[in-house]
């Protein structure tokens, strides 16, 4: 089973969250963490095509739709958490970001917690930025390298290995290691078994980011604030960009 099917399929029952039940709901209270993430304001999608690149369940494509966006595109690596985006939007599809072709048709991308769990980075930065049309907006989520540290060897340069630590325990193995998380640093289960789950989690300093925007032909970069949808005390890079 792919390491995202597990998770969508085995970790959602509410018993595997704390203070975070219904996080992936499609309510009102998505779009306002929507808005607080990437700055967007009401009505700002009205007319808008947008592209969520690696949509998970479609909690964002849930918030873009409510923004007014004319359509989105939904995809994911995981057919588990596609079938959930699929209760909103039916077109939602099973892909790869990899595998992406230039197609600069989009006002607004968005790739939230996602490309660093890619075999390539920054290859998967240069396949959502082709999505991007001139004066449109890419927004990422990726994990902050100093932060590291939290995840006993499982985020940054060592994930690869240790992943292979992960393949070899039975399932309640690992929800039993994310509950010692739980109790000795806090979040949930299905936040921790987020992070310990996927093979690659890749880790970048803000300042990383900011070149690849560059590099892809964006200005206008903004740091948004601290992301905690995932349940674990920590901060990302969540950073947008305007295509010039």
């Amino acid at each position: 089973m792919p390491d995202f099917d597990e998770q969508w399929e085995k970790v959602m029952e509410e018993k595997y969250f704390n203070k975070k039940k219904g996080q992936f709901d499609f309510t009102q209270k998505r779009v306002e963490e929507f808005k607080k993430l990437t700055g967007v304001k009401d009505n700002e999608f009205v007319g808008k095509v947008c592209l969520d690149a690696g949509c998970g369940p479609g909690i964002w494509t849930y918030a873009m739709q409510k923004l007014g966006a004319k359509k989105v595109d939904s995809f994911d690596i995981s057919a588990e958490a596609i079938k959930r985006c699929r209760k909103i939007n039916p077109d939602a599809y099973v892909s790869d970001i990899l595998d992406l072709k230039s197609n600069p048709v989009y006002d607004f991308v968005l790739c939230l917690g996602v490309l660093h769990h890619n075999r390539n980075t920054r290859e998967g930065f240069s396949k959502i930025a082709s999505q991007v049309k001139t004066g449109g907006m890419l927004h990422v989520m990726v994990y902050d390298k100093k932060h590291d540290h939290e995840y006993d060897g499982y985020r940054g340069n060592t994930c690869v290995e240790k992943h292979k630590e992960w393949e070899k325990l039975s399932f309640e193995e690992k929800i039993k290691m994310c509950e010692k998380k739980v109790e000795t640093i806090g979040g949930d289960i299905h936040g921790w078994f987020d992070a310990f789950n996927p093979e690659f989690n890749w880790s970048f300093s803000s300042e990383e980011v900011e070149q690849w925007f560059e590099e892809e032909g964006f200005d206008k970069m903004k740091l948004r604030v601290k992301s905690h949808f995932n349940s674990i005390p920590t901060s990302q890079v969540n950073m947008n960009g305007i295509k010039s």
